[in-house]
């Protein structure tokens, strides 16, 4: 729960930013980035169980994150983007004392989403976006009955707010929070990563 409250606070933050910012970027042409696109990300992932533990250690680890993904900007607010997330090392404490495991998996989500964005100036944006995420857990560790419960897929609302600085009309750079939603029956999934964008 705590990196939801996480994420919420990120959200309100953002709208906040944008409502102060329109003012000063009321006047400043936002450098073009219209069209297609591909791009790349690093940086950590979190996950939880939707099933506590039914001795009440539920400990969350970030894991490592990475994220490739194209699309093309309809026009400067809106566009329409794929991409794949892997969710490395995704660990988590079950269990106390002599009956503490550490759980490792593995996520993955396939995506599709609808993007926004909210130009501050010439170079600066704040970002949305809102789709479908295909999520999948695998590998988990150590074979257990109750680890390998982490384990299959689902499909789920995926939801992700940032921020994008246009460096020019080719190359971008972004820090975006994503949620990916249930990626299994147990398991959620979640990232904040720092990327490169490139626009043919």
């Amino acid at each position: 729960m705590k990196h939801y409250t996480a994420v919420s606070a990120c959200c309100a933050a953002l709208a906040a930013l944008s409502v102060h910012a329109q003012a000063h970027a009321q006047g400043s042409a936002a450098k073009e980035v219209t069209g297609p696109y591909i791009g790349a990300a690093l940086g950590v992932a979190f996950g939880n169980r939707e099933i506590d533990d039914s001795n009440g250690s539920n400990d969350e680890q970030v894991g490592r994150g990475a994220k490739i993904y194209g699309g093309y900007q309809l026009t400067e607010n809106f566009g329409v983007q794929v991409g794949y997330v892997r969710l490395h090392a995704l660990n988590q404490n079950s269990g106390s004392g002599a009956t503490l495991v550490t759980q490792t998996a593995t996520g993955h989500s396939t995506y599709v989403a609808g993007t926004a964005r909210l130009p501050l100036g010439q170079s600066f944006a704040l970002t949305g976006k809102a789709g479908v995420s295909f999520g999948k857990v695998t590998d988990a560790s150590p074979s257990t009955a109750a680890t390998n419960l982490l384990l299959g897929s689902k499909t789920s609302l995926l939801v992700g707010t940032g921020a994008e600085y246009v460096l020019n009309q080719n190359v971008s750079f972004s820090v975006e929070l994503e949620s990916y939603g249930e990626i299994s029956q147990q398991v959620k999934g979640n990232s904040l990563t720092v990327g490169t964008r490139f626009t043919f």
